[in-house]
């Protein structure tokens, strides 16, 4: 895209300026790069302006100064030129159409940066921290101490205009997930690609029960591209059991479609995004609503990102949900949130590779008892208990519970299609993007019932 800074210029060289930036943003790849360079111009182009008009101000208040001395560099020929402005306005920065521009420019980064925190840190690594810090600092009475008019006294608009510009400026840099301001060291072209979101063509099985091959494409931000080392922090990445449930989901549609639906441990998502995205392309279902649920606020705050990613913000949203504050004795059903208030059960539940330790298979079945309502049903898919510690006791735990088990190898469901059909990037098959895939891997399908009462 080319990107443009629309500034009323003052006179040619600003727009032969303009047309320069105009032209090198059309060529960049990526944004911050195109941004942080609006950004700087317009800054510049208001520090510009606001000197010259404070020289304007020396002027008036020195008439009979010698006219030779305008001619002792540009700004002072800019002042000269514009001097009969003063007649129509007292303000320095208030009412200058420079000001009115770095003020859109500032609006534009907060907003980017509010809904991308990825595109934020690439901006301030790009040198936008170091304008927006230029721009704090600055002092409007220091600036007229250097023109020579100490005496002129700041009126209460120009302040306003100058610290509501700060204002923002503070705001975009309070978004900083580490120091602000960021040293300047650009991404590179390899890292850049890395931190972009995964694409998953998600797509129902053909042919099966006359449901037509629909495909569903959703975007997935990652918290981090590589697994950490420690249990809390599974959901930052992709995990391949969600690949296969969202598929699973694609093709059966009609076990969620009018059902208020929870997915448990969503972690970046997949699974309830794609059960978003089937309510979204449904005309007729206008009342389904899935929550994406997860203990780790971080967690839970990547996953309201790729909500908004994907435009699904009508039909998904999130709360937190942990596990092991379910007690799964709820006959009636409900949950517990985040907040400890006790929700309503829902008809559906969905969980991909939710359980990585014994301990977590206990709690799994306890929160599934309790958040589904009586005749409620659970999908759950999972690796086998080589790659997952604790699935192998997730079937006794649900069983203790009093929760109805099917048990499926999901290589055996619609002949592997489920493993297969979700397409991702540069050739690669959907899962083989998800951390801790392993070619051949078992993949285990549990249809969970909780009996009427």
């Amino acid at each position: 895209s080319t990107f443009s800074l629309q500034v009323q210029s003052e006179n040619s060289e600003k727009n032969a300026d303009q047309e320069e930036l105009s032209t090198a943003l059309s060529g960049s790849d990526g944004l911050a790069g195109p941004l942080t360079s609006i950004l700087s111009c317009a800054y510049e182009e208001w520090l510009r302006s606001t000197r010259i008009r404070c020289k304007q101000v020396h002027m008036a208040e020195e008439p009979h100064e010698d006219e030779e001395k305008k001619d002792d560099d540009c700004d002072n020929s800019a002042a000269a030129a514009s001097s009969s402005s003063l007649s129509t306005t007292k303000f320095i920065v208030h009412e200058a159409q420079e000001t009115s521009s770095l003020h859109r420019v500032l609006q534009l980064h907060t907003k980017l940066c509010l809904l991308d925190s990825t595109l934020a840190e690439e901006l301030g690594r790009e040198g936008s921290h170091a304008i927006l810090a230029k721009l704090i600092r600055f002092d409007l009475q220091s600036e007229m101490d250097m023109a020579g008019i100490a005496s002129f006294d700041i009126e209460e608009e120009d302040a306003d205009a100058v610290m509501e510009l700060q204002d923002l400026a503070c705001e975009i840099g309070s978004m900083s997930s580490g120091s602000f301001p960021i040293k300047v060291f650009p991404f590179t072209q390899d890292e850049l690609r890395s931190r972009l979101p995964l694409h998953f063509s998600v797509s129902s099985v053909p042919s099966h029960n006359d449901v037509d091959c629909q495909q569903h494409h959703i975007l997935i931000h990652q918290v981090t591209a590589r697994r950490q080392g420690a249990q809390e922090d599974v959901g930052f990445v992709m995990w391949p059991s969600a690949v296969a449930l969202a598929s699973w989901v694609a093709t059966n549609p009609s076990k969620v479609l009018g059902k208020r639906c929870l997915e448990i441990g969503a972690g970046c998502g997949l699974t309830g995004l794609a059960t978003a995205s089937i309510f979204t392309a449904d005309e007729k279902d206008q009342e389904s609503q899935i929550i994406l649920t997860d203990f780790n606020e971080t967690v839970l705050q990547n996953a309201d990102r790729n909500i908004c990613l994907n435009g699904l913000g009508g039909c998904a949203s999130t709360t937190k949900l942990d596990f092991y504050e379910q007690t799964g004795t709820n006959i009636d059903g409900g949950w517990i949130d985040g907040s400890r208030t006790t929700k309503e059960p829902v008809d559906v539940i969905l969980a991909a590779d939710v359980i990585c330790k014994p301990e977590d298979a206990v709690a799994a079945a306890n929160t599934i008892y309790d958040a589904l309502r009586p005749g409620g049903h659970a999908y759950v898919i999972s690796a086998d208990s080589q790659h997952r510690f604790g699935v192998d006791r997730f079937y006794d735990e649900c069983l203790r519970v009093g929760l109805e088990v099917e048990i499926s190898n999901v290589s055996d469901m619609y002949e592997g299609a489920l493993v297969f059909s979700s397409q991702g990037e540069d050739g690669k098959r959907g899962i083989e993007q998800c951390s801790g895939y392993v070619d051949g891997m078992t993949l285990s399908f549990f249809h969970l019932t909780k009996p009427q009462t």
